[in-house]
């Protein structure tokens, strides 16, 4: 797990700019109804706390990637939102990181690729 952590961080900033926890918020986000949650379920999602997830945001928010929005029934409320270049990164880095993958399951067996299958899912 630690060589796919490491691989993946490496390579991600190298390329894109992201850390893999950048790249796990973005696929929470480009999963979500409209590209955009709620900041407090991002941060559920991301097992952080809310003042967590907006250290996290920062730095994509001042790329460009996510925006923040209001929400208009609820003042306390804001969401994150994938920008029209947050998805086209989002789609440039998951690429990046399925021929990481495949690079890596390459060297394995059959038994070892459904377990990392397995990590994957809920």
């Amino acid at each position: 797990m630690a060589l796919w952590e490491n691989r993946v961080d490496t390579e991600l900033g190298g390329i894109h700019g992201l850390g893999l926890s950048d790249f796990a918020a973005l696929h929470y986000l480009a999963e979500a109804p409209s590209g955009r949650l709620r900041r407090v379920d991002l941060a559920r999602r991301l097992a952080l706390t809310p003042s967590g997830v907006t250290r996290l945001l920062g730095p994509l928010e001042r790329r460009g990637i996510v925006t923040r929005e209001a929400d208009g029934n609820d003042a306390r409320a804001t969401y994150a939102v994938l920008t029209r270049s947050g998805k086209a990164l989002m789609k440039d880095a998951t690429a990046t990181v399925t021929a990481i993958a495949e690079t890596i399951l390459g060297s394995v067996g059959e038994r070892g690729r459904a377990a990392f299958a397995k990590l994957g899912t809920p």
